[in-house]
């Protein structure tokens, strides 16, 4: 993964969970167009992710706390991917 294509991914996530209150099937859809596969768990939502080969995986609340917990988890996954990435 380029910088380029981390960095439109990052913006892509930011507009997808700003103002998150809950996750809609849009959302899913788009996040599977990202490369993002949903496994449904009791408390959290689970995101797998494919990275040349390495499974990422990322949790993201049901019932978030605050209007910034979308932007929060928006930016620990792109860090997450970026740290992974060797960027």
């Amino acid at each position: 993964m380029s910088t380029v294509e981390l960095e439109s991914l990052k913006k892509e996530l930011k507009v997808l969970f700003a103002g998150y209150k809950k996750l809609t099937p849009g959302m899913i859809s788009k996040l599977a167009e990202l490369g993002f596969t949903l496994v449904r768990k009791k408390n959290h939502y689970m995101f797998d992710y494919s990275l040349d080969g390495k499974k990422l995986r990322f949790e993201v609340d049901k019932t978030p706390g605050d209007f910034r917990s979308g932007i929060k988890t928006a930016c620990v996954i792109s860090r997450v991917i970026k740290r992974e990435a060797g960027l």
